[in-house]
């Protein structure tokens, strides 16, 4: 499945949503800083040109990197909510050892638990579309060592876990511009599949409105 598509799902989804809303809307829309761990895998050919696959070998090179991640959505009741989420301002790749998220786009469903009424545990599980690249220390098929770039596209599965601190509702009116303001922190697997893995803790703000 291509961004194309996760564009054209998102958007039906929230049309859905939106259709099937007979009273006031919930909306929220967070931004969070970004710590992401980039790991791709790579295929080290042998130098013999007469069985070129026998001594073929596959080396891992990994990264750390920062970045914005932007994300919007809307409660479709109490307990779960439907998201979307990108990612702006990543770092590049000039240093071994670090990484880059490229592009980033998920479409997630968001179980909610409350075991505070000041706190919001979620757990979002969907879809995400990743393009990352990651430059580390590698080696040549002769053994030899070299700083390496590669990267990685991936689609597939996206889960994690985020705490949620219902500040603007511990300090001032829930019904007041500022009690929909929140603070939380959590982690999250992006992408998890043979050639590459990206992952990452966040935190950052939120906002929700009702009208």
């Amino acid at each position: 499945m291509n961004k194309q598509t996760v564009a054209v799902a998102a958007v039906m989804m929230l049309s859905c949503v939106a259709q099937a809303q007979d009273g006031g809307w919930s909306i929220y829309a967070g931004a969070d800083y970004l710590m992401h761990e980039v790991s791709i895998s790579d295929t080290v050919a042998a130098q013999s040109d007469t069985a070129p696959n026998d001594n073929a070998r596959t080396e891992r090179l990994s990264g750390d990197g920062s970045s914005v991640r932007l994300r919007g959505g809307m409660w479709l009741n109490e307990d779960f909510s439907v998201e979307l989420q990108t990612t702006v301002s990543s770092d590049g790749v000039t240093d071994p050892g670090s990484a880059e998220i490229e592009s980033y786009y998920g479409l997630f469903i968001n179980a909610r638990a409350q075991p505070f009424e000041w706190m919001d545990v979620l757990f979002p599980v969907g879809f995400a579309s990743v393009d990352a690249r990651v430059r580390d220390t590698g080696t040549n098929p002769d053994n030899t060592a070299v700083e390496k770039t590669l990267s990685a596209s991936n689609d597939g599965l996206a889960f994690g876990m985020n705490f949620q601190i219902r500040l603007g509702e511990l300090l001032a009116d829930p019904d007041s511009l500022i009690g929909g303001l929140g603070i939380g922190a959590g982690f999250m697997v992006y992408n998890s599949s043979n050639n590459g893995n990206v992952r990452g803790y966040n935190a950052g703000i939120h906002l929700g409105l009702d009208f």
